[in-house]
């Protein structure tokens, strides 16, 4: 039996509007409301909020929309998809112009920008104990470029650091997606696909749903 409805506020990129995944799946959310569903008993009532190509700066303006507002106000999870474009972009320039200093440029712009993203949501429910955000952090679209891969884990170390706040948990795609790269990515080999997808969502619903 149903006892109640959970309200759950989507934020993020690409994986969030979930590229690379068929018409009917959208990516990890779909699997993720069924399992939260499954395991509460209770109806979940999304509100997503994704924007292709978004970096984390973008998603942290994002913050500022009064529906965005709304939907963080009255949501018991959040999940969150950000930091892949903004290395991503740091890839390309490095590609062109061999420079780490892109990286490190990305690593503290997105420690910046995630740990206010952060603040924000902290700020605009510190009087709603009865939430929980949920995060992932990020695979290597770039595995055959050398080098990457440690600026990915750098980029991952920013993201556990979150997970003081014991309302915060990462879940760890990059260990899931290493070596799976050809099964679990889409066609333009940034993306998942469906069936990567569906291991970002389960892997989000392990992570529990603690005070909930």
């Amino acid at each position: 039996m149903e006892r109640r409805i959970i309200r759950y506020c989507a934020i993020g990129d690409s994986l969030t509007v979930g590229i690379g995944s068929d018409i009917f799946s959208k990516g990890f959310i779909t699997r993720y409301m069924y399992l939260t569903h499954q395991a509460l008993h209770a109806r979940v009532h999304p509100a997503v909020f994704g924007k292709t190509g978004a970096t984390t700066g973008d998603i942290l303006k994002s913050l500022n929309h009064p529906f965005l507002y709304k939907g963080m106000k009255a949501a018991d999870i959040i999940t969150i998809t950000a930091g892949g474009n903004d290395l991503i972009d740091a890839a390309k320039k490095f590609l062109q112009d061999k420079k780490e200093k892109d990286f490190f440029i990305a690593l503290e712009q997105g420690k910046r920008n995630l740990d206010n993203i952060i603040m924000r949501i902290t700020e605009l429910k510190q009087y709603d104990q009865r939430y929980i955000i949920r995060m992932m952090n990020l695979y290597n679209p770039f595995p055959e470029i050398n080098g990457v891969d440690k600026w990915v884990e750098a980029y991952n170390q920013n993201i556990e650091r979150l997970t003081k706040s014991p309302l915060i948990k990462v879940a760890d795609i990059h260990q899931l997606f290493i070596g799976r790269e050809k099964k679990v990515l889409s066609s333009d080999h940034i993306h998942p696909n469906h069936h990567g997808y569906c291991m970002i969502a389960d892997a989000l619903a392990k992570l529990g749903y603690d005070s909930l």
